[in-house]
């Protein structure tokens, strides 16, 4: 028997099966996931004294999704009203949008099709004993081999006219819900997405008297943006007393490119509050609040960035075909 012939013929083969797997691993199914939920119940605006009234309220809405390969679509609704009901179709991309429904805050049905969808509704009166809901979600998925990228995101902004009958502490006071998720399949791709609520309280043309001395360049005088840092959640003037520290980590961003590293973080509904450090004087101020979510996926091509075991693969063969090649030129 001709070992020499032999032991060519097997690592020529071992060469073309580490090529053919190469191939194969190339194609392999790419992906990526990203899912951005943002819910507020019961949100409501009390005094420690007197009454609030309200006027002049209006919410706008608004959506975003865009698909590689497709029309971006932005849709937009403005209403007004005290209980307005500030809502858009949800606007969504790709082969998966079939019976994705309307306001659906959660993550859709599993599937290997591909979409990008948005969502925003608002609706509700913040001064009443139910209070008001405001949910967002954008999320997207792709599944596919090549170059990809999909967006979804939505807004929910609006404005409130205030008036105190007398002088008190403003509490803001909602439940809340988050849910955020990022994952990938192949290395290289990429997940982000993220949420984000700011409220504050400025004064108008209205406002008694000193209202601007404690408010800053924009007449905010009390703001609540929700990330866990105290003095992002305390008053404007600089006051940092005891009762507008922010507990709270509600603005939120998550991210992943790498398979193993799946980020989620889910809460149910749980109670958050947060109260003015200093009696607002009676008279009229805006409420002002704005909330969005985001998700931004990108998948590329397997074939730019080798998986560990492709680059082992690829090592295997071209070190078999070497030691064939100088084997049969002796």
């Amino acid at each position: 028997m001709n070992v020499d012939h032999t032991r060519s013929k097997t690592l020529g083969w071992l060469g073309a099966l580490a090529a053919a797997s190469l191939l194969a691993s190339g194609q392999a199914q790419a992906g990526a996931y990203g899912l951005a939920v943002n819910e507020l119940n019961n949100f409501r605006i009390t005094t420690s004294a007197g009454s609030l009234s309200l006027a002049g309220a209006n919410r706008n809405a608004s959506d975003s999704a865009f698909f590689e390969g497709g029309a971006a679509v932005n849709p937009r609704a403005v209403n007004t009203g005290p209980a307005a009901n500030a809502d858009v179709l949800q606007v969504c991309s790709g082969s998966g949008c079939s019976g994705l429904p309307q306001n659906r805050y959660a993550p859709s049905p599993s599937s290997t099709l591909e979409f990008a969808r948005g969502d925003a509704h608002s609706f509700g009166n913040m001064l009443t004993a139910t209070g008001s809901t405001v949910s967002a979600v954008a999320e997207a998925q792709r599944n596919t081999v090549g170059a990809a990228t999909a967006t979804a995101g939505d807004t929910l902004t609006g404005s409130i006219n205030l008036t105190l009958s007398s002088a008190g502490f403003i509490t803001f006071s909602f439940m809340g819900r988050r849910d955020l998720r990022t994952s990938v399949t192949t290395m290289g791709d990429k997940s982000n997405v993220s949420i984000m609520d700011i409220f504050n309280i400025s004064c108008n043309a209205a406002s008694p008297a000193g209202c601007l001395s404690n408010a800053n360049a924009d007449g905010v005088i009390f703001q609540f943006a929700p990330d866990g840092n105290p003095n992002n959640g305390s008053d404007i003037n600089g006051n940092h007393g005891a009762g507008s520290l922010d507990p709270f980590s509600l603005n939120m961003t998550a991210g992943t490119n790498d398979p193993a590293t799946g980020r989620a973080f889910t809460n149910g509904f749980a109670m958050f509050s947060l109260t003015s450090n200093f009696a607002m004087p009676a008279g009229s101020y805006t409420l002002n609040f704005s909330k969005s979510t985001r998700t931004d996926i990108v998948v590329i091509d397997p074939l730019v960035v080798p998986e560990p075991g492709t680059l082992f693969l690829l090592g295997t063969g071209l070190a078999a075909l070497a030691f064939t090649r100088r084997r049969q030129s002796k």
